[in-house]
């Protein structure tokens, strides 16, 4: 082999190339996405440059062809990382969520995060020789263009992409990426919600938006009832005995659980795994998929204009719509956009909301746990209520409550609640034993909550769904390992709910989170809502493609400036 050719076909590049496809080969074996095997002739040009790139801008010695490796192998294996932990594809705007996740990881997994972000581009800083800057600016032209033409050029960018692509799946993310690579997909998704915020403006059109609210908040004065509707998205609460390998000493739900809902524990189908409760909010609260194409997070667009979700929609029916979050107002925008959404008023934990006024208080939470806990939350919420019943009787509350506990690492007080069962299982993780005894104590403040609810009011609406399911320890890997829900297409999508109506179970068929607005409108007006308007309560009649118009009309306006 000549000396040439094989400088030319042995080099820092091909290993580079070579390092890649097996550590990606090693991420799919793990559960990751697609080799880069898959996607070499799309993204592997996109790589080389950026390879290239960073080592241009080094000193050169023994150590150049790794240091400038490293930022892109770790970023390779956060991205493959994030779609282990939250089974969903990473997006440049989820960057945003940073905040919100460094504030409720654990400090090893926090310093972890941070430290796989920074030190490889650190180390890559240190040593740059910053001699060769005019190399450096020249060869970041490309990259700046490639940035640059995703906001500035978003529509010619999506149709070039879509031209010379391998395949855009538009229904999976996941095939999308496989198809087309990592780093290719980041700019093409960034584009397409560049795109979408420009279409939204076609989709504004407030005096029409603002009447067809009027006119449904009309139609529910003359056809509903006029009845509390209690509604409780809870973090993480997860079902263990859904889990087919694994055993337990004792049942993880408290007896007065089992005795009031028995059977009648249904299902709702979960946008989100793993984290992103905001999410599963959006779609709790207003009734249509989360596409994600303005925001990685709806929530975060929120401007605080009305937005006519379903607690505006009472609102001008004549109810005092309240929120209640165990958590910091400062997340997920939660007052922008519980204000656009519709509620009149949204109380925090006075330890987090010293300015606000509000009933809540997280003092009680014990120094062996992170939140406040489910039972203590229900019990000053059913006060508050039950004041606000008695001083003025005549006016219906939608009583919208968030919970925090339940949230990972699921941290225990062993004096308050001291475990009560052990797991026996094939693959273990610590994390589901901990959410199983966790669940007992949980499913014990439902079975009180609803008692005193029905109590207080016999003729309400009680709804009770989780946001998600918890990440564990392996993310994915424990659900199917462990069989859960015998690992059914979108096993990990599916959450309890419970439905209370007038003092009685009652189990819906499979629904979507998106879909529990229809059921409280079709259940305040004795069924008159869903017999006039698509419902998805009792027949699948819409794909979740369908409903994508009505989510860029809501959203056009959800970001609409405040006046």
């Amino acid at each position: 082999m000549p000396d040439r050719f094989r400088a030319w076909l042995i080099n820092r590049y091909t290993a580079f190339l070579l390092v890649l496809l097996v550590w990606t080969t090693v991420l799919q074996f793990l559960g990751g996405l697609g080799s880069f095997y898959y996607h070499v002739p799309f993204e592997g040009p996109l790589v080389l440059y950026l390879y290239w790139l960073l080592n241009a801008i080094q000193r050169r010695d023994q150590w150049t062809p790794w240091v400038a490796g490293l930022p892109i192998v770790t970023l390779y294996g956060l991205y493959d990382g994030f779609f282990l932990a939250y089974g969903a594809v990473f997006r440049i705007v989820n960057f945003s969520e940073l905040p919100e996740l460094l504030q409720v990881l654990p400090l090893p997994h926090k310093t972890g995060l941070l430290s796989a972000l920074g030190l490889p581009m650190l180390l890559v800083l240190v040593r740059t020789d910053w001699r060769k800057y005019r190399r450096a600016l020249i060869g970041c032209v490309p990259a700046v263009f490639l940035g640059a033409s995703t906001h500035l050029g978003a529509e010619r960018f999506v149709n070039i992409f879509d031209e010379i692509g391998t395949d855009v799946v538009v229904w999976s993310d996941e095939l999308s990426v496989e198809n087309n690579g990592r780093f290719a997909m980041l700019f093409y998704f960034e584009a397409q919600r560049r795109l979408a915020l420009e279409q939204s403006a076609s989709f504004r059109d407030r005096a029409a938006y603002t009447g067809e609210a009027t006119k449904l908040a009309a139609a529910l004065r003359d056809h509903g009832a006029n009845r509390h509707v209690h509604l409780v998205v809870m973090e993480s609460f997860i079902d263990p005995t859904l889990f087919k390998g694994v055993r337990y000493s004792k049942d993880p739900r408290h007896p007065d659980y089992v005795a009031r809902f028995g059977r009648n524990a249904g299902y709702s189908l979960s946008p989100v795994f793993g984290g992103g409760t905001a999410q599963a909010e959006f779609e709790v609260l207003c009734g249509v998929p989360a596409f994600r194409a303005l925001s990685s997070i709806e929530f975060n667009a929120f401007t605080g204009a009305p937005a006519f979700c379903l607690p505006g929609i009472l609102m001008q029916a004549g109810y005092r719509t309240l929120a209640s979050n165990a958590y910091k107002p400062n997340f997920f925008n939660a007052i922008k956009a519980y204000t656009g959404i519709g509620f009149g008023e949204a109380f925090f934990p006075a330890e987090y909301a010293r300015q606000r006024s509000t009933y809540l208080s997280a003092a009680e939470v014990p120094a062996g746990e992170q939140y406040l806990f489910d039972g203590d939350l229900f019990d000053q919420n059913h006060d508050f209520v039950a004041e606000q019943v008695r001083v003025n009787p005549d006016q219906p509350l939608f009583n919208y409550v968030l919970s925090m506990y339940g949230h990972f690492p699921h941290a225990m007080d062993p004096k308050l609640r001291p475990p009560v069962l052990t797991m026996e299982s094939r693959h273990k993780d610590d994390q589901l034993r901990l959410a199983a005894n966790q669940h007992y104590y949980r499913t014990r403040a439902i079975a009180d909550y609803v008692r005193k609810l029905i109590e207080l009011d016999p003729k309400s609406l009680i709804v009770i769904v989780s946001d998600h399911l918890p990440p564990l320890e392996d993310g994915t890997g424990t659900y199917k390992k462990l069989g859960y829900m015998a690992n059914i297409e979108d096993s990990t999508s599916y959450n309890r709910i419970l439905v209370v109506e007038n003092g009685k179970p009652v189990r819906y068929r499979n629904i979507h989170h998106y879909d529990i607005p229809s059921l409280v409108m079709n259940y305040l007006t004795d069924g008159w809502y869903c017999r006039n308007n698509d419902c998805n309560l009792f027949r699948s009649t819409h794909d979740r493609a369908d409903y994508r118009d009505r989510y860029m009309r809501l959203m056009a306006h959800a970001v609409d400036a405040v006046e």
